[in-house]
This record gives structure tokens, C-alpha cells and sequence, in this order.
């Protein structure tokens, strides 16, 4: 059901639209800031809920991996502003969780603690990438290669990301994959502007 979102030209479009409003609103001196990827997934999810309407769940309990769930499906979805391939987080650990403790935490777990993977790319050449991950081949990824399947980036002890090794094997696992081309995510509505129309329409005057 995923994939049949993402390929038609409609959801593609409206998509795009979504995605530039969230990179204006993300920007700050040139540059995006992190809340961007929550922003996207925010975006996604209401395309697939549109679509899809009540077989989409967002009512997720925030100890949970999933971001949202489709049918009986648990989906994890994650952006990357970079090439296919690019390191996507596999966890945010709280403060007082060990990172080691929480990589094997991952590599312990039981089958139904493994989610489907929706991995979204956006290529420097405007072309977003949509992957799609199957739980059973997230699972066998982790379990193949253990704690080497995940590493933590330096200055960042809380954010632990798939390694190099675990995204060759994903990559080479995909259930669907799903290209935009002409892709570009510019020119997104001025935030401060949409804000203004809202309070206008609600009754606020310049003095």
C-alpha cells in the first residue's frame, strides 16, 4: 500500500509541496536545522494518511520504535539529506541510558521489536529516493552483524546510527524502492508569512 502512495503522481506532488514548506520552515541562515526530520516525517505520514485514512495509526507511545503504524505493519521512517546509503539513526538514547546498553538492547530483542524500515533520501540533484526495508531483513541485518551493526558519530553520544556495514546490507535487501526526479524542495511558503495570514484571519490588526 506504501509503495502504491509514493508512485502516483498525485501523492508524489503533494509530497513536494509538504517538503518545501518544511525546509523553509527548518532553515535558519542557509542552513537546515535537525527538527527538519521530524518536520518530514510529519509530511509523509499525512500523505499516507490522506490516502490511506484509518488503516494509518499515528497514535504511537513515544517508547516505541515505530513512528507510525500501516494495517498491523510498525514502520520506522527516516530522512536523510544525503546520497542513497548515507548512515540513518537507528536510536536516540535518553541521557541516563547507556549506549552500549541500548545497542544491545537492539541486537537482543525479540522478532516483535523489529520494524519496517522507510528510508527517504534527498539526493544534492533533486531526486529523492523512498527504500523500503522489510522487518524480517532489519532483523537479519542486526542479527548477522550484532553490535557492529550500529555506531555512534563522534560528539554525539545520545545519537546511534546504522554503520557503514548495516546500510550495505539493507541497501542490498530492499523490499521497494520508489524514485521522485525533479525533485526540488525549495521556494517552500515563508513561515513567518503563513504565520501572519493565520493570526489575520483570526482577528489581529498591525497598531
Amino acid at each position: 500500500m506504501i509503495k502504491e502512495v509514493f508512485e502516483r503522481p498525485s501523492a508524489q506532488r503533494c509530497l513536494l509541496a509538504l517538503y518545501s514548506d518544511s525546509q523553509s520552515e527548518c532553515m535558519r541562515n542557509g542552513k537546515l536545522g535537525m527538527e527538519i526530520g521530524m518536520s518530514r516525517e510529519k509530511d509523509q505520514v499525512t500523505v499516507l494518511k490522506m490516502c490511506l485514512g484509518d488503516k494509518v495509526n499515528l497514535c504511537i507511545d513515544n517508547t516505541r520504535v515505530e513512528d507510525c503504524e500501516v494495517g498491523t505493519a510498525k514502520i520506522s521512517l527516516k530522512h536523510s539529506s544525503g546520497k542513497v546509503g548515507a548512515a540513518v539513526k537507528a536510536k536516540w538514547t535518553s541521557a541516563d541510558e547507556a549506549v552500549q546498553e541500548a545497542i544491545q538492547s537492539m541486537v537482543d530483542a525479540d522478532d516483535s521489536y523489529y520494524p519496517h524500515l522507510l528510508l527517504t533520501y534527498f539526493d544534492p540533484k533533486n531526486r529523492i529516493t523512498i527504500l523500503c526495508v522489510t522487518k524480517e531483513q532489519n532483523k537479519a541485518t542486526i542479527k548477522e552483524l550484532g553490535a557492529s551493526a550500529f555506531t555512534v558519530p563522534k560528539g554525539n553520544s545520545r545519537g546511534i546510527e546504522y554503520s557503514t556495514a548495516a546500510m550495505k546490507l539493507l541497501l542490498q535487501r530492499t523490499y521497494f524502492r520508489v524514485t521522485i526526479d525533479d525533485a526540488n524542495v525549495n521556494g517552500g511558503e515563508d513561515p513567518i508569512e503563513r504565520r501572519m495570514k493565520r493570526i489575520r484571519s483570526l482577528g489581529l490588526d498591525p497598531l
